[in-house]
């Protein structure tokens, strides 16, 4: 699963300055990490509903894509290299994932779970890192050129795994947005473990993030002013194997963890291309991936390199 970027959601103390609205807020523990969801209403009982159900659209979502539930569509897909008559979710996400591929050059690619298998098994069990063979015969495994999505199923090469901890959590956010925007829902907030999307501002302005240094949780670089956009980080800092050198976000090409950057932040208007973006950015690394981060229109990003030096894209205004 995808780091948790190292967000605080500052709500401010004094009062909305629409008395009609009430502000709602609930957690749940849920796809690994918290997840909040904030809403404005002016009834507190049907506020409270609609939370409700945009939990269970998201728990709903959690069974397709987790690949550690033994009931949910991506477990299957992993353990039979096949599945028939996919969820048409799966089959969106597959499509979001081949395209953040391709204009990343192979940077992003959700088939590097067997390189992930690799580092738990000798971190975790054997307690080395593992050999460069080992990292090579790993290698052949990947690529994500080698899914087959067609009429009747998706198909993968034999051995291999796919992993969406870069992507899935990033549409699961959007997913809950289009639910609470469905329901007439115009001020709100989900926050997955610290990627977030909003609809519109709190009454009062802005939702107002700190984005915390990534190497001392008690100092914050920046706050980022968040209004209909969607946000998320990717860094080396939350899940590593033994210290931040063997993380969890890989580049494909190599088989290693990414090098360079400490922490990745984008600014986009769905969550899906933010999350999917900062991952991108680890692996491609400042220079590369700033310039990727340039060519799209309506996204921004906020890196801090491995010498704790901030690089912001040129319309970073948050």
């Amino acid at each position: 699963m995808k780091a948790q970027p190292l967000f605080i959601l500052l709500f401010l103390l004094f009062g909305c300055l629409n008395p009609q609205l009430q502000r709602y807020s609930e957690s749940k523990s849920l796809m690994d990490t918290t997840v909040t969801i904030t809403v404005y209403h002016q009834n507190p009982e049907v506020a409270k509903q609609l939370v409700e159900d945009t939990f269970t659209e998201i728990q709903s979502l959690e069974k397709v894509f987790s690949i550690y539930d033994n009931q949910s569509q991506a477990y299957l897909l992993n353990r039979q290299g096949y599945l028939e008559n996919p969820d048409r979710r799966l089959v969106y996400i597959l499509e979001q994932s081949s395209h953040y591929s391709q204009v990343s050059g192979g940077a992003f690619d959700i088939t590097v779970q067997p390189i992930l298998d690799l580092y738990s098994h000798t971190f975790g069990e054997l307690g080395r890192p593992p050999t460069s063979e080992e990292v090579n015969e790993t290698l052949r495994l990947l690529g994500y050129e080698k899914i087959m999505l067609n009429d009747s199923g998706i198909y993968l090469a034999p051995g291999m795994k796919l992993t969406f901890g870069a992507i899935a959590k990033g549409y699961i956010i959007d997913r809950a947005i289009a639910e609470l925007w469905e329901n007439g829902v115009e001020h709100a907030l989900v926050d997955a473990g610290g990627d977030m999307r909003a609809i519109g501002a709190r009454p009062d302005g802005p939702w107002g993030i700190a984005l915390q240094n990534p190497r001392n949780q008690t100092e914050y670089l920046a706050v980022i002013h968040l209004e209909d956009k969607a946000v998320a980080t990717s860094g080396d800092y939350e899940r590593y194997y033994v210290d931040k050198s063997a993380h969890h976000i890989v580049n494909p090409k190599t088989g290693y963890s990414s090098r360079g950057v400490m922490s990745a932040t984008v600014v986009a208007a769905t969550a899906t291309q933010a999350d999917a973006l900062s991952t991108t950015v680890m692996v491609l690394g400042v220079e590369d991936g700033m310039k990727l981060i340039e060519s799209l229109d309506g996204v921004e990003a906020l890196i801090i390199d491995e010498e704790k030096q901030i690089h912001a894209s040129s319309g970073w205004t948050y």
